[in-house]
């Protein structure tokens, strides 16, 4: 996929860094040709650096409210290898067994269910508590596609049925999704992310992961094995995620009036999120899970939503990026809490809140209609 900056004019990646800024924690929106994230690597001296997964080919390109120009994710065309990651708190052997078990039970995935040669599985520690797995795209004969990441969620969200720990993470298949520079610095533990074999991955204990990784190496790329079974299969989660898509009505029945609403949703409600400032994305995925919890059928959340992105973000959210949002918690059935709603919202006000104050939740639903517009 790498090749030379003329032979590839029109295909970009964005990179990021780790900062050792009390204010400033993260930079990114970095955008450059893939052979130039070397570069990129060597001015933060290999230092919590990352590179997005997915590269942007013949990227549609928009100015964001500093006047950068940026490149739009999610209408553009999107081209990666299919990734797995594996995240868990180690504190012991046992917890990285854990991570282990799961990560078996995602090569028997990989092998029996999508054809995969075990040779094509490409294994990585990240430096600090995470195992990610990766597949060449030219294993599935794979094409650029608008929603590449979104169909990798599909494979990702049959995986994780298998796994019985939890340690796999479905939330890494946004558009500007980035992963640690293989061989860089993990800022959190000293160590280095790199890659491991697979016999390595079966035999070793976590102490044993931990010492390879206190220095980088390197192993040797599997050619690419093209596996027809494997495209074939693929080809079968487009369908499901087309389907899925065109299968999204416009809402064209009646709002439902909440009979008390939290202080906290209200906020979030009416509040003006800004992309640099605000967790934008965040504040979607939880209030429509708010929603999902209430009984709400997924097309009035949506209908809801789509309004809530244009009203009330700045820049407005894409109606796509909506309808990402909705389908993925709905169809994961994500449940935030009140930690959550009070982190973004700002507000907390127990003594008028339904989830709190019984009584006052009681008083306001007397002479309530379901059936009620707003």
């Amino acid at each position: 996929m790498v090749m030379s900056n003329t032979e590839n004019e029109n295909v970009f990646v964005e990179c990021g860094a780790d900062l050792n800024h009390d204010k400033y924690k993260f930079r990114r929106k970095q955008f450059m040709w893939p052979n130039q994230a070397e570069l990129f690597r060597k001015h933060y001296n290999n230092f919590g650096v990352y590179q997005t997964v997915m590269h942007y080919i013949n990227p549609i390109w928009i100015t964001d409210d500093k006047n950068r120009m940026i490149i739009n994710a999610s209408d553009s065309l999107k081209f990666g290898d299919f990734y797995l990651d594996f995240d868990y708190v180690i504190a012991s052997e046992e917890d990285y067994l854990k991570i282990k078990e799961d990560v078996a039970k995602a090569v028997r995935y990989l092998t029996i269910i999508l054809s995969i040669d075990i040779s094509q599985i490409q294994f990585f520690f990240s430096g600090n508590k995470g195992i990610h797995l990766t597949v060449d795209a030219g294993v599935m004969g794979l094409e650029p596609h608008q929603a590449l990441n979104q169909i990798y969620k599909e494979i990702a969200n049959d995986v994780e049925r298998y796994c019985k720990h939890e340690t796999i993470d479905t939330r890494v298949y946004d558009d500007k999704r980035m992963f640690r520079m293989v061989n860089s610095i993990n800022k959190k533990s000293g160590l280095y992310k790199i890659p491991i074999t697979y016999d390595e991955f079966k035999n070793c204990n976590f102490a044993d992961i931990v010492e390879l990784a206190r220095q980088p190496r390197e192993l040797k790329k599997p050619d690419v094995i093209f596996s027809s079974k494997a495209k074939k299969a693929f080809e079968k989660y487009i369908e499901i995620w087309t389907e899925r898509v065109n299968s999204i009505k416009t809402y064209e029945g009646k709002i439902r009036k909440l009979k008390v609403e939290p202080p906290c949703i209200k906020r979030m409600r009416e509040k003006l999120f800004k992309e640099t400032i605000d967790e934008r994305n965040n504040s979607a995925a939880a209030l429509t899970s708010f929603y999902f919890q209430q009984g709400m059928q997924r097309e009035e959340a949506m209908h809801r939503m789509i309004l809530w992105g244009q009203e009330n973000c700045q820049p407005p959210l894409r109606k796509n990026e909506i309808e990402t949002t909705v389908n993925s918690v709905y169809n994961s059935q994500y449940r935030y809490g009140c930690e959550t709603f009070k982190k973004l919202s700002g507000v907390c006000e127990k003594e008028i809140c339904p989830l709190f104050n019984k009584e006052y939740n009681v008083a306001n639903q007397e002479g309530e209609d379901d059936e009620s517009t707003e």
